[in-house]
């Protein structure tokens, strides 16, 4: 039985982690989200996870720009990950800025019942990513933050 993972790059896309270069990932990426996932439910919730944590990670690199000496540099990844009995639609970013790790299926549930003034401050965006999409992970690899937002492309799930 053959058990293999594939995975496929389908392309991607490098520039400076600033508001300058919102475009020209953001195009990128719905392109291949349109191309991709079919489902329309999936990929409109695959693009606002996405959206958010690339307004994280520029807001981070702004934020520390005065303590690091270069610009933190954005890099957004399409894949296609494939195995006899799965298919995913992978959006990979990677940046070096500073180490961010948001512990993902960690963090404690957001109550969104709750009024917005008695909530506590922070983590309502790192919960919509981790809501919006059937996978996400992060890893710090080569000295940087590296993060996956995964949607199911299988037959059976769109």
């Amino acid at each position: 039985m053959n058990n293999q993972i594939h995975e496929i790059e389908l392309g991607n896309v490098e520039a400076d982690a600033s508001m300058d270069c919102w475009d020209s990932f953001i195009d990128f990426a719905y392109m291949q989200v349109d191309q991709s996932v079919k489902d329309k439910s999936r990929a409109y919730k695959l693009k606002l996870a996405l959206e958010e944590l690339i307004s994280n990670i520029i807001r981070s690199s702004s934020e520390n720009s005065a303590s690091r000496p270069k610009q933190t540099t954005l890099k957004i990844t399409a894949l296609e990950r494939e195995s006899p009995s799965h298919h995913s639609f992978i959006l990979r970013t990677e940046d070096d800025g500073i180490k961010f790790n948001p512990r993902f299926g960690e963090r404690p549930s957001v109550d969104t019942e709750q009024p917005v003034h008695d909530r506590q401050i922070g983590g309502l965006g790192l919960f919509l990513i981790q809501e919006s999409v059937d996978e996400v992970s992060y890893k710090w690899i080569d000295g940087k933050n590296t993060y996956e937002l995964s949607v199911s492309t299988s037959p059976n799930s769109e």
